[in-house]
């Protein structure tokens, strides 16, 4: 019963990417001209370097349903939610979704993924998406959220519930 749902990103997520992108190189040709210091030039590049690939590692790839459990994969990080420990899984908009600040992640960078906090519900939420549009709530037995994006919601939200009941 593997089912494997890639992700797919938008025009935003594209662009936002490639204005990170061009900020970053930005600053770095910045701090080449205006800090003459090599060691502190040298400290600040390996600490953006480190930040930078910490994102990276995370960036979301595709969310594969097993008889056993959901799994969200990122490039090195895996997240797995057992399917009996899925309290609720459901389709939402944007706007369901509430107002999001970024507390700890990306926004933008490849899509959105980390820690959010919900403004409307004040509560952090783990965000892996790679465009605000398809979105999946998923809330576990412990309480905590996950929000997923998938061009195909419907197929997955009754997926999982077709694997909650045969349980």
């Amino acid at each position: 019963m593997n089912q494997k749902f890639k992700y797919h990103r938008d025009r935003l997520t594209w662009r936002l990417t490639w204005i990170t992108t061009v900020a970053i190189a930005a600053i770095y040709v910045a701090l080449r001209m205006l800090v003459v210091d090599d060691y502190l030039r040298a400290w600040i590049v390996a600490i953006g370097v480190a930040l930078l690939l910490l994102c990276v590692l995370s960036i979301p790839r595709r969310i594969t349903l097993t008889a056993e459990a959901l799994e969200i994969h990122c490039l090195v990080e895996m997240t797995r939610i057992a399917i009996v420990d899925i309290a609720s899984i459901r389709k939402v908009t944007r706007q369901e979704a509430g107002p999001l600040v970024l507390l700890l992640g990306a926004y933008g960078l490849f899509g959105y993924y980390g820690y959010y906090l919900d403004l409307r519900r004040w509560e952090t939420v783990k965000v892996y998406a790679t465009e605000w549009n398809h979105l999946v709530e998923i809330e576990d037995r412990y309480e905590v959220k996950y929000l997923v994006s998938c061009r195909d919601a419907d197929r997955l939200v009754e997926s999982v519930e077709k694997a909650r009941t045969s349980r």
